[in-house]
């Protein structure tokens, strides 16, 4: 009997209590209090078939290897959301296809919180219908920008373990889980190693600590040197000291060449404070 206790108990605390984002330490932080390896285009990858890539490994591949944040670029295509870079020419799928990879990772990892950054050129109504074709809509968290963030184990244990961010200010009533972007962030001027802060309010909950050198195209001969361990915790460590921010989602391109997953790592389990 005690032997069934014992498993019981075990099932309990496995999936109440387990790990959250890969380690036991983060479930009592708030979502703001962690750091994410974010992807910039994270859907324009080499694997997928785009021209001039950000990543190597498509979305799938980024998940499964510690990808918790994903910057993607949404348009109408005559009807259709898809997502590409800049040109459509350049490389351009549905948006449905990557959402359902997050789904998919979504139903199979538990603990696990995702966080979608879209630049949009197509309205919250078409996202929202994409969101509803794939089942991801039961996933999405909603968060006022006015309240403290939920602990990550308050959203694994809700199940509401989706966010998404958007730069487009259009959502009705009833699409609270679409957040405009700027009323919750602040990022760092991207495209090239800055501190500067470029859109949003400083005093915004979130930071988007963009690390990538880029004008059109990803520069994957950079890569190697700026995504080291070294390169990118000194760039966070600067800002940190001249702006005070803790770098909630840490942007680069070519995520798997380079050590931005050990840096995140770093972050989490290091005393490095929010403001």
């Amino acid at each position: 009997m005690y032997k069934y206790i014992f498993f019981f108990l075990y099932f309990i605390s496995f999936n109440f209590y387990g790990q959250c984002n890969g380690s036991y330490d983060l479930c009592d932080k708030r979502y703001n209090e962690v750091a994410y390896l974010t992807t910039h285009n994270a859907f324009n990858s080499k694997q997928d078939s785009y021209l001039f890539p950000n990543q190597i490994s498509n979305i799938s591949d980024q998940l499964i290897n510690g990808v918790r944040g994903l910057m993607i670029d949404v348009y109408d295509d005559n009807g259709t959301t898809v997502v590409y870079h800049a040109y459509k020419f350049l490389g351009s799928k549905p948006l449905s296809i990557y959402l359902n990879d997050i789904k998919y990772f979504l139903d199979n990892n538990p603990n696990e919180i995702i966080t979608i950054i879209l630049e949009s050129y197509t309205s919250s109504n078409a996202i929202e219908n994409e969101i509803n074709k794939v089942g991801l809509f039961k996933y999405l968290h909603i968060q006022d920008a006015n309240s403290s963030w939920p602990k990550l184990q308050t959203m694994i244990n809700y199940d509401k373990r989706l966010v998404i961010l958007s730069d487009q200010n259009d959502a009705n009533a009833k699409q609270s889980w679409y957040h405009y972007m700027w009323d919750f962030a602040v990022e760092n001027k991207y495209g090239e190693i800055n501190c500067d802060f470029n859109r949003g309010n400083p005093t915004n909950s979130l930071f988007i600590f963009n690390h990538f050198i880029t004008s059109l195209t990803g520069n994957k001969n950079n890569a190697k040197n700026v995504n080291s361990f070294k390169y990118l915790m000194n760039h966070i460590l600067i800002c940190k000291n001249l702006k005070n921010k803790f770098p909630n989602f840490v942007t680069v391109d070519f995520y798997d060449i380079g050590d931005g997953l050990d840096v995140v790592n770093e972050l989490n389990t290091s005393e490095l404070t929010i403001n």
